[in-house]
């Protein structure tokens, strides 16, 4: 049995308070994955999608609310059919969804306040899917292979853009920033500017995943996380974020939970959300991404933690130094994001017996109450 080490040293700054992963109240459904999701100015929207694991290919068509103040989903009008690899986007503060595996060109428009779906005009693009919408000064854009189609609310009418400079595949990802899009094809980035319809190549994506991340914009950056890493057998929890103003990447923290493809994701306020998604396992949790400084009103510390053996068998120990003389918790869940272990953290160093647990990989959390303020995951062997 190889064991290692894992050495976490840091200080208690804006640095580790400005970027990390904590698990919110898991999607209220099955888990899937090649589902769509994207958000309104307050709220966020996921359902669709499918699973296949058993040879047998089942869709779904249910369409999900998710409220970050309150963490809680409400289910809401099915979409018109059961698909999955739709491509969505929102207008005039409302969730646009069609294409994917059972529709060509039928787009649907959901009104939240009166929980709706209507049709609106069919996409100029002959079958759009497994990719991510993106919206721009409230037009709605959608890609399929070197082509980018835009859609005006206040015509109902699509309208095609200048031809890209590359094909996009399939299982693409997407965000927008400051008024531009950006499509990452493969290793590939493009920016899209729409005042001028011109496409701009950007610094290649220099991470593992080469297709089936999920991808969403914060504060002026886009983040690109998890995938498939040249063939679908093979996840990764890579997270890297671009900088459009220096046209670099920069490697972020990894994703805390199972490494996947095919997930969801978009953003709320300035947070990051992430879910669903498979690794042969179809999963149904769901997980915010935190980039800004939560250390106001907090001492500066010096933190050493030390998780050791990881891999673990029977018991995993934690080893702590120079925390803060508040109370800290230690707790463990699994992928799923249930609760397996919570006990009031021990300086020095304590032990857990984990040889009850099923072999897979969970999410190790200090927090002081409020704030997670350490996290990383554990496998089990």
């Amino acid at each position: 049995m190889r064991s290692f080490i894992l050495i976490c040293c840091f200080a208690l700054t804006s640095q580790l308070f400005g970027q990390f992963w904590i698990q919110k109240a898991s999607l209220g459904a099955v888990g899937r994955h090649r589902g769509t999701g994207c958000a309104t100015s307050h709220r966020g929207y996921m359902g669709l999608g499918h699973v296949n694991g058993t040879g047998q290919d089942i869709s779904y068509k249910d369409w999900w609310e998710y409220d970050p103040a309150s963490d809680t989903w409400t289910q809401k009008a099915d979409f018109p059919v059961s698909t999955h690899g739709a491509v969505s986007f929102v207008v005039d503060n409302c969730p646009v969804v069609g294409g994917g595996s059972a529709l060509s060109t039928q787009f649907y428009k959901f009104d939240p306040q009166q929980n709706t779906w209507t049709p609106i005009a069919n996409c100029i693009l002959s079958n759009p899917g497994d990719s991510q919408g993106f919206t721009l000064n409230n037009r709605g854009f959608v890609y399929q292979s070197n082509q980018l189609a835009k859609y005006d609310p206040s015509t109902n009418a699509w309208s095609m853009c200048a031809t890209a400079p590359m094909t996009f595949g399939q299982w693409t990802c997407s965000f927008a920033i400051e008024g531009s899009g950006f499509i990452k094809g493969g290793n590939k980035l493009w920016e899209y500017k729409p005042l001028h319809d011109q496409w701009i190549q950007r610094a290649n994506f220099p991470g593992v995943s080469s297709g089936g991340s999920a991808a969403f914009a914060i504060q002026q950056h886009g983040y690109v996380t998890s995938g498939y890493v040249g063939g679908l057998s093979v996840v990764t929890d890579q997270v890297w974020s671009f900088h459009p103003a220096t046209n670099t990447w920069k490697q972020e923290i990894e994703f805390s939970g199972s490494s996947r493809r095919f997930p969801v994701a978009f953003a709320i306020h300035d947070r990051g959300y992430f879910g669903t998604g498979t690794n042969g396992i179809n999963f149904n949790d769901f997980w915010q991404f935190n980039p800004t400084d939560n250390s106001i009103g907090l001492e500066e510390h010096d933190l050493e933690v030390k998780v050791y053996p990881n891999p673990a068998v029977d018991e995993v120990h934690i080893q702590s130094f120079g925390l803060p003389s508040d109370q800290l918790e230690l707790s463990i869940f699994d992928w799923n994001g249930k609760l397996l272990f919570k006990e009031d953290l021990l300086y020095l160093q304590q032990s857990i017996n984990v040889s009850h647990f099923p072999v897979g990989s969970y999410s190790l959390q200090i927090s002081n109450g409020t704030q997670v303020i350490h996290h990383e995951k554990i496998l089990k062997r």
